[in-house]
């Protein structure tokens, strides 16, 4: 005999109801958060995985106007998936995930932005099109790229919970005008001072960014420990509002790299733009010493990658790949050119404008050496302050832009906290150049008997010499008489110059200002 037992009708809804529940997707719809400011939406997935580094995972970002696009997400350890979003404009937005993994495929979240709260922070970074030579934010705020290469400021504070001395170190470089700051994704030891040569030695790192050693890496597992640091560096220089210029390779720095174009390579490259690219302050670059990789096909289909994955379309560029770049492969694929010029500084920035209508960055000419003098130095090359500054107001005399080396920061052997005295006349460089309108000069070297002009024809006209001169100057298309000051690069001082009109003029520097170099600023009142 069959016995069958039945379920009121109400119940078995009530299951049906309660499953569904469980497999379909969460909604939020409470959650603000202002425009460029990124954001982690958690997932959880609790089954036993492997690898979950392996686990692919993306989703589809839906905007207040009707665009959408796709971002990959991340592992970030205990069962927890990350999607990190940064909205672009106020507004009601969407996510939905897609995976490979039930868990966390077809999950829905929303959440609403609202104005950027944070003064400092003015959107992504762009070239402006409208003078090409220079960029511009989002919120059409013009930036005076004044940039300063601490290449592993990642490897400060390993051993501890916060970010302590990296904190205090951005906040001194921030205080004299820095807004940029450039430094490796990970980089192992340097070829002319390998292993601890002393405390404050930071190669090898602490830390490495996945499992095994640097012999026998495990590119497939990620350390949590280095990324969750790492995020903490990035996160300390956004609220500051200062750029991160990533080198995601490095070729000269003892990196145990995976093989080209192999799925950890892959894994790699969509693991920073997974973390990194909702950060409006990242500026991606290829590789720094990137002349070292001969396979030009490589380094193309790397940087297509990089184009073609990231949502955010950061600005790219390349370093110190001149070849490749006058081969004219890179015009489409960068939006600047990063140099390492030690030699007529001037003159490359001009020819390199001439070669492509782009923003030059010299983002490595000098080494200010330590406070012993040029044999105080962590690598083979070190210049005075005064030769690193000369050098400095030389590129930006031909609208070029600079990167700040001390050898104390610039490499793995690092003293954080020390003042060299090239921060006093770095903060004297970022001065003068915000007070002027630099995005409308053009290199007008002509108009000058000796030094260098920059100018806006009729309006505005910036003035160098070396050493103190007397020199002649054309004006020509000014309505009335342009107001001077005389600007001593070294000390910050100002002394009133007078007035001038149209025609060539002769004018005499301060006589008291010895061997300092001498800037004339001439503009409409």
């Amino acid at each position: 005999m069959k016995i069958i037992f039945t379920l009121p009708l109400c119940l078995i809804i009530s299951f049906v109801v309660s499953i569904a529940q469980i497999d379909s997707p969460r909604v939020k719809t409470d959650l603000t958060v202002p425009v460029w400011q990124p954001h982690d939406f958690k997932f959880k997935a609790l089954h036993k995985i492997d690898n979950p580094f392996l686990i692919k995972f993306s989703a589809k970002i839906l905007s207040p106007d009707g665009k959408s696009f796709s971002i990959p997400g991340f592992y970030n350890g205990k069962s927890t998936w990350i999607i990190r979003v940064s909205p672009i404009v106020e507004g009601e937005w969407k996510i939905e995930t897609k995976s490979e993994l039930r868990e966390l495929n077809g999950k829905i979240t929303t959440f609403k932005s609202i104005n950027n709260s944070n003064p400092k922070v003015h959107g992504f970074l762009r070239v402006d099109i409208n003078h090409p030579h220079h960029f511009i934010y989002d919120d059409s705020t013009h930036f005076f790229m004044q940039a300063y290469e601490y290449d592993w400021l990642w490897a400060l504070d390993m051993d501890k919970t916060n970010i302590p001395t990296i904190d205090k170190t951005l906040d001194l470089i921030s205080s004299c005008g820095f807004n940029y700051v450039i430094l490796n994704s990970y980089a192992y030891d340097t070829e002319w001072r390998e292993g601890k040569t002393s405390p404050d030695d930071y190669g090898p790192p602490l830390m490495r960014p996945w499992d095994g050693t640097n012999a026998h890496p495990d590119y497939n597992r990620m350390n949590l420990a280095y990324w969750k640091h790492y995020d903490e560096v990035i996160n300390a220089l956004y609220k500051r509002g200062m750029e991160a210029h990533i080198f995601i390779k490095v070729y000269n720095k003892g990196v145990n790299w995976f093989l080209h174009k192999s799925p950890e390579e892959k894994l790699f490259f969509t693991w920073l733009i997974a973390r990194y690219s909702a950060y409006p302050n990242i500026i991606w670059d290829f590789s720094k010493e990137a002349q070292r990789e001969k396979d030009t096909a490589y380094k193309l289909s790397c940087i297509k990658f990089i184009r073609t994955t990231d949502p955010y379309h950061h600005l790219v560029t390349v370093h110190d790949d001149g070849k490749t770049y006058e081969s004219g492969v890179y015009d489409s694929l960068t939006e600047f050119r990063s140099d390492q010029e030690h030699l007529n500084y001037h003159g490359t920035i001009l020819r390199e404008h001439a070669e492509r209508d782009c923003p030059v960055a010299n983002v490595e000419s000098d080494y200010e050496c330590g406070p012993g003098g040029v044999n105080d130095k962590t690598y083979g090359s070190a210049q005075t302050t005064d030769e690193t500054i000369r050098t400095l107001w030389e590129i930006a005399m031909a609208g070029g832009y600079t990167a700040y080396y001390y050898t104390y920061t610039a490499w793995d052997v690092i003293r954080p906290l020390d003042v060299p005295p090239g921060y006093e006349d770095m903060k004297h460089f970022g001065d003068f150049w915000r007070s002027t309108k630099y995005w409308l000069l053009q290199t007008s070297d002509s108009l000058v008997s000796e030094g260098f002009c920059l100018a806006n024809t009729g309006h505005e006209y910036v003035v160098y010499l070396n050493y103190a001169k007397p020199f002649t100057l054309n004006i020509n298309s000014a309505a009335g008489k342009l107001a001077a000051v005389w600007y001593n690069p070294f000390s910050g001082k100002t002394k009133d110059a007078g007035r001038y009109e149209n025609g060539f003029v002769k004018i005499n520097p301060p006589e008291d200002w010895g061997s300092s170099p001498v800037i004339l600023h001439l503009k409409e009142n």
